[in-house]
């Protein structure tokens, strides 16, 4: 049986009480656990809470709670039990806790919000473990955000799934008026905390294969209209892109100037799976990559601003520089 949050409450409250002397007896700890959960708990729910804390494997508590029969007290043997003592290293600690920082940032997704109890029992543990280390503020995560249009996500992989159509209304970034569209889905993709459908147009007189961003569409329907979904290559379809945008032509091969501080945050994290280090001194790192230029890559060039110079190929660099070039020019008087 899955945990629900009112049970987790109930537990998280009687472990609290148990661990305080003068021991309970279990009409004081119903009336605890009543007062503080703000609803009244019967004699049987309570009991049964003290068994699933005790016996049930799923929970993993094995709480060591003992009745007291000449003083008719319940209360641990260990007296240093909590349900929330993880036998966890910090360095592990800080691992759940990125990692429920991830889970917080898609928990509207329903094959998520499934496990909505579990990740809350996990980061409260985490919390309080946190706490009596004294590393509260040690360290900080960006505080997740509502993904727009992640709720498309779960329906669009039901499509993908069963070769169905998807049929939705579509409004571009800029634009007064929406769209229909019709469009066999074969990939989701998700770049830089936004995610996109990616397939085939086939509202489109070219049935090309088109990308929409997920927090554009309106509403969405899966049809009844099935498609062959080995028109492309999943598995390779990005192997050489960046990002979402499809750009027509095949993979080039790159070569890239960055300087000394730059290049070790691109050896650090590479830019592409592709990338390959061929030549490192003291004023420069030199890499090579195979990708598609597109949007994303030349953005990203870009966002390195004076401390990457394009070498090859030649088209792209006279791009990258005639853009420098506007930039400067925005800033002469």
């Amino acid at each position: 049986m899955p945990l629900n949050r009112e049970a987790y409450t109930r537990y998280r409250l009687i472990d609290s009480r148990l661990r305080k002397k003068p021991y309970p007896h279990l009409e004081e700890l119903i009336e605890y656990v009543s007062e503080k959960f703000d609803k009244p708990v019967s004699r049987r729910t309570l009991q049964l809470d003290l068994q699933e804390m005790r016996y049930n494997q799923a929970l993993n508590f094995n709480a060591p709670i003992v009745y007291n029969k000449k003083e008719k007290l319940y209360q641990y043997s260990d007296e240093e039990y909590s349900i929330h003592n993880l036998p966890v290293s910090a360095d592990e600690l800080h691992g759940l806790d990125f990692a429920i920082s991830i889970l917080n940032q898609f928990k509207h997704l329903p094959a998520i919000k499934e496990f909505e109890d579990a990740i809350m029992k996990i980061a409260s543990t985490v919390q309080l473990n946190k706490d009596a280390r004294g590393e509260s503020d040690h360290i900080q995560l960006d505080k997740p955000f509502i993904i727009k249009g992640i709720e498309f996500v779960e329906p669009i992989l039901k499509a993908i799934s069963e070769r169905r159509a998807i049929q939705f209304t579509y409004q571009r970034h800029g634009s007064d008026t929406a769209s229909q569209n019709l469009m066999e889905p074969y990939i989701i993709r998700e770049s830089k905390n936004f995610w996109y459908v990616i397939g085939n147009g086939i509202s489109k007189k070219d049935h090309k294969i088109l990308t929409f961003a997920l927090d554009r569409i309106i509403d969405l329907q899966i049809t009844e209209q099935t498609f062959d979904d080995t028109k492309i290559d999943k598995k390779n379809f990005y192997k050489n892109v960046l990002g979402v945008t499809i750009a027509e032509g095949k993979p080039e091969k790159l070569l890239l100037s960055f300087s000394p501080i730059q290049g070790k945050y691109v050896k650090t994290i590479p830019i592409h799976h592709s990338q390959k280090v061929v030549k490192e001194t003291a004023n420069e790192l030199r890499v090579s990559l195979e990708l598609v230029i597109n949007t994303e890559l030349k953005m990203q060039l870009q966002s390195y601003g004076a401390n990457v110079k394009v070498l090859r190929p030649k088209t792209l660099a006279d791009e990258m520089k005639a853009n420098a070039q506007k930039l400067l020019a925005l800033y002469k008087e």
